[in-house]
């Protein structure tokens, strides 16, 4: 199938050069920024070291998704729904019997919309062994009573279980089999490891001692990653542990990549059905702030304030994020490593989605 990175899409210069600053502010090692619509992608263009000290990154690079890989959950979520193998309207309690009862009424949907009044976050490497004792965990009701909407990765590790549970399968083999080979997607795969066209991350884990210790808990930093591996500290984890993807993070791949699954939400049609993604997406209940899969563009996302009224996004801590605005028919994805935890990532989102829509 021919790339449409090769089929059309010119370096841009004004995107050129805003990359170019963007590494230059020393906040990103590596960057790679595509806009397009639903029909092809029609400015592109890198800057920055993909390895040190003289491999530069291009469209071809692939970058840690980091929070990204939610979308491409979200979108096996959706396919399991529709096949009913995996419907979102399942009870978490049907599935895990001894899930806290609050927790148990919660419907799989609900995990994936941040509903589930899970915590946003905490060190399940710091406070588990085992894959045993992380769905203890979260299971136990322990981490709940977050306020309403509150953006959760632990639902969506919850949800992987969930998933892996009723099907058998790993949450990536689900992923590559049922959303990566239908879409074409080749490129993409959890935590690739050192291959020549993966960008080296140079960013460690100081944000997760700094929210560590909000909570009240003292951990050691990690390094940076070593090279193709994930830098999200929980799903480098559940790796060591055997599970090669974790619902929240670790899939790596191109910005034409998540053009692709852009596209996918924008027109469905290929995989998914118009029908569910409306369902999926909805109309936001007092001003709700995600969706199923997606940030919506609230006034609270500052990272998409040039995009219009009923964009949605999602945004990765490693530095990437993809958003679609359906009425203005276009998809940007600004896919890059960030260096380290002060960088204003969302300051750069904003500039560039302002040169997408300008």
């Amino acid at each position: 199938m021919t790339s449409p990175l090769t089929s059309g899409a010119a370096p841009e210069p004004a995107l050129q050069h805003f990359l170019a600053e963007l590494v230059a502010s020393g906040d990103a090692s590596a960057a790679v920024a595509l806009a397009g619509t639903g029909e092809r992608i029609e400015r592109t263009a890198a800057a920055g070291l993909a390895r040190r000290p003289a491999v530069p990154a291009s469209p071809a690079t692939r970058l840690d998704f980091a929070s990204l890989t939610k979308p491409f959950v979200a979108t096996l979520a959706l396919v399991l729904d529709a096949a009913g193998r995996l419907p979102l309207a399942t009870p978490l309690g049907q599935i895990f019997p001894g899930a806290a009862p609050v927790l148990a009424a919660h419907p799989l949907a609900d995990l994936l919309a941040h509903r589930s009044g899970l915590a946003a976050w905490t060190p399940l490497y710091a406070r588990c062994r085992t894959r045993e004792e992380i769905l203890a965990l979260l299971l136990s009701g322990d981490l709940l009573g977050a306020p309403p909407d509150t953006y959760s990765d632990l639902g969506y590790v919850l949800w992987g279980f969930a998933a892996e549970r009723r099907l058998g399968a790993t949450l990536a083999r689900l992923v590559q089999s049922q959303v990566l080979a239908p879409l074409g997607l080749a490129a993409v795969a959890p935590s690739p490891g050192d291959r020549p066209d993966v960008a080296e991350s140079l960013l460690d884990s100081a944000k997760d001692v700094e929210l560590a210790a909000a909570l009240g808990l003292a951990i050691a930093p990690l390094e940076a990653p070593p090279p193709g591996v994930v830098q999200d500290g929980n799903a480098r984890f559940l790796r060591r542990l055997g599970c090669p993807l974790a619902g929240h993070a670790g899939l790596f791949g191109r910005a034409e990549d998540l053009w692709c699954l852009g596209r996918e939400w924008l027109a469905p049609g290929r995989l998914l059905q118009p029908e569910a993604v409306a369902r999926a997406l909805g109309e936001p209940e007092a001003g709700a702030a995600h969706a199923v899969g997606w940030q919506r563009r609230t006034a609270e996302s500052i990272a998409a304030a040039p995009l219009g009224p009923r964009s949605f996004g999602q945004m990765g801590y490693a530095g990437g994020s993809l958003f679609v605005d359906p009425d203005r028919r276009t998809i940007a994805v600004l896919l890059a490593h960030r260096t380290r935890r002060e960088a204003d990532v969302n300051g750069w989102r904003r500039r560039f989605h302002a040169l997408v829509v300008g």
